[in-house]
């Protein structure tokens, strides 16, 4: 039976449009009908007048639900994060792992892989953010936690048998081969937390390198003699570029400036979300550190 979502303020390429019917079927979108042409026999949802968009993808998802991922690598713990971050409209999310032991990322790994073939909604794979990271863009990282990228770590990060992985490196803490590697073995590589220079990203680019993890936060800056990762990122009009868009991680003007150097359908927005999503209690422990979230 098909159904059909009414009386909603639809997102289309075109804007908001009004007096439009979803019609869907087999959870699938059929077709989007005037209001009027809705087929008989459909089973009709009224919207009230809600606006009605597409789900989102967040690639960068650390925590929800009270729940860090780092701290329960856990299908449960996935569970939890993806419930609480549905509520605002995420219907699709990759766990994200911060800087750890390489026993850690594989627990993490496994309990990913879990997690999808349990049909825990939204799960798309898992984000390995670390620690193969540069010190002096640490940001929150632990930098015990960081080390090179090696064949033991290569290795690890091609097993994922469900869903994709997506790695954040610092290019300049290994070489284009590495990247190379991992790139072969269906691992998407980004560049984060990383000081390199626009020569080293580029040729990571050149090797795989398709991503950039939250432009502009913990990544050598774009100056008059070296245009650095910002540099490269905003040069390349194919890679992608997350970034967090809440008005105080990237400046409005700085953010226009961006949106105005490279294709929009390269950008993608993240919440580098910690567990206090969904939550009253705004306060969570990271690393031994009680972290307070405030604005």
């Amino acid at each position: 039976m098909q159904a059909a979502l009414v009386n909603g303020r639809v997102l289309t390429e075109a804007g908001l449009v009004e007096d439009k019917a979803i019609l869907i079927e087999n959870g699938v979108i059929a077709a989007i009908v005037d209001a009027g042409a809705i087929p008989a026999g459909a089973r009709a949802h009224d919207l009230a007048g809600g606006l009605l968009v597409p789900g989102y993808i967040d690639t960068q998802v650390n925590g929800g639900g009270g729940v860090l991922f780092n701290d329960s690598t856990t299908v449960e713990a996935i569970a939890a994060i993806g419930a609480a971050h549905r509520a605002y409209g995420t219907t699709g999310f990759l766990p994200t792992l911060i800087s750890d032991d390489l026993a850690v990322v594989d627990a993490a790994m496994r309990a990913t892989e879990q997690a999808i073939e349990a049909g825990v909604p939204g799960v798309l794979g898992v984000h390995i953010e670390g620690p193969f990271l540069n010190v002096k863009r640490k940001g929150i990282h632990d930098p015990s936690k960081f080390r090179v990228l090696d064949d033991e770590a290569v290795a690890l990060l091609s097993s994922l048998k469900r869903g994709k992985t997506l790695v954040t490196l610092a290019p300049e803490t290994t070489t284009p081969d590495m990247v190379r590697r991992l790139a072969d073995a269906g691992v998407i590589v980004a560049a984060g937390h990383t000081n390199a220079t626009y020569g080293v990203v580029r040729k990571a680019l050149d090797a795989g390198l398709t991503g950039f993890t939250h432009l502009f936060n913990a990544m050598s800056p774009l100056t008059s003699r070296e245009p650095g990762v910002v540099g490269a990122a905003l040069e390349s009009q194919t890679a992608w570029c997350g970034i967090i868009v809440d008005g105080r991680h990237v400046d409005p003007v700085t953010l226009k400036i961006a949106l105005r150097a490279r294709p929009l359908d390269r950008f993608m927005l993240v919440t580098d979300a910690m567990p206090t999503v969904g939550m009253v209690d705004k306060r969570f422990t990271l690393q031994g550190r009680q972290i307070t979230v405030r604005d």
